[in-house]
C-alpha cells in the first residue's frame, strides 16, 4: 500500500529503488534463493511471491542489480500488452533493434550472452499484468534457450500464470518485520529523507513499537501508517508543513541595528 497522495511527507513511501534497500533476514533468503535458481541453477522462470507489501519490488530490483555481475540484467514492469510489444520494450532497455521479430531478435540476443558464458535474465515486477498470451509466449522462448532467464515477482500468482511461464519454481517473501527490523526500517526512512528533529521526535520508541504492532510488521503498512502519524501533526500543528517554517523565517524583515550617536 502506498501513503495518501496528499501527504506532505515523501518520508513513507513504497520504493523500488536498490539504495533504499535495508537488508533483513527474509529478504536476504529470498535474494540468497532467488539467485540459486537463477544464476546457479539455470531455472528458465522462477517466482518471487509473497502477501501485498512485503518489499517484493524492491527485493527484485536488488537481486537484479546484484546479477549485473554475472548476466546482463533487465529490469520492467509487466505491462498489459502483447508478445511483440513485450519484448520490443525489453529490447529498448538493451538498446538493441527489435526488427520485423522481436521475438526472435530477443533469443538472438540471449544466445549471444549465452555464448559469452553469461545469460539474459528479465525481472518483471508486478507479473500479474501480464497477458496469459504474453506470460505464455515468454515462458516458451526461456525453455528453448538456456541463455534466458526469467524472474517474475506477483501477489496474485494465479495457476494460469504459472502454467503460462512455466515457472515450477517459487520464491516466498512472506515473513514480516520484527520489532528491530521495523525500528531500523523507519529510523532509515527518516534518515534518508533528511526529516527535521521536529518530524523524528514523533517517531520514539514506544510509538514505532505500536506502529510495528499496528503494521503486523509489513514494510507497506508500517510505510502507511507512519505517513498517516505524519500527516495528522501537520494537520494538529505540532509539526509546521514542509517548508513552511523556512517561507515565514525568510518573509520575516531583518531588524535594524541601532546605532549610537
Amino acid at each position: 500500500m502506498t501513503p495518501p497522495s496528499s501527504s506532505h511527507f515523501n518520508l513513507f513511501v513504497s520504493t523500488s529503488d536498490p539504495r533504499r534497500y535495508l537488508p533483513r533476514s527474509a529478504t536476504e533468503v529470498a535474494l540468497v534463493r532467488l539467485e540459486r535458481r537463477a544464476r546457479k541453477e539455470g531455472m528458465p522462470a522462477t517466482l518471487l511471491t509473497g502477501p501485498s507489501g512485503m518489499g517484493k519490488s524492491l527485493v527484485l530490483r536488488v537481486f537484479a542489480q546484484r546479477m549485473r555481475e554475472t548476466l546482463r540484467t533487465v529490469a520492467i514492469s509487466g505491462l498489459d500488452c502483447d508478445p511483440r510489444t513485450f519484448c520490443t520494450l525489453v529490447l529498448d532497455v538493451l538498446r538493441q533493434e527489435a526488427g520485423d521479430d522481436p521475438e526472435r531478435a530477443l533469443l538472438f540476443c540471449a544466445a549471444d550472452w549465452e555464448a559469452r558464458g553469461s545469460a539474459l535474465l528479465i525481472a518483471i515486477d508486478d507479473a500479474e499484468r501480464l497477458p496469459i498470451e504474453t506470460a505464455g509466449r515468454l515462458g516458451a522462448l526461456a525453455e528453448a534457450c538456456s541463455g534466458l532467464r526469467i524472474v517474475a515477482a506477483t501477489s496474485e500468482p494465479s495457476l494460469a500464470l504459472v502454467r503460462a511461464l512455466g515457472a515450477n519454481h517459487a520464491v516466498e517473501l512472506a515473513t514480516p518485520m520484527d520489532l528491530e527490523e521495523t525500528r531500523a526500517f523507519v529510523r532509515a526512512a527518516l534518515a534518508d529523507g533528511w526529516a527535521t528533529p521536529e518530524v523524528r521526535a514523533l517517531f520514539d520508541g514506544v510509538t514505532i513499537a505500536k506502529l510495528h504492532r499496528d503494521a503486523g510488521g509489513v514494510p507497506g503498512e508500517v510505510n502507511r501508517l507512519a505517513a498517516e502519524r505524519a500527516d495528522a501533526a501537520v494537520r494538529e500543528g505540532f509539526v509546521p508543513e514542509p517548508g513552511r517554517a523556512v517561507w515565514k523565517s525568510a518573509a520575516e524583515p531583518k531588524r535594524r541595528g541601532v546605532v549610537p550617536l
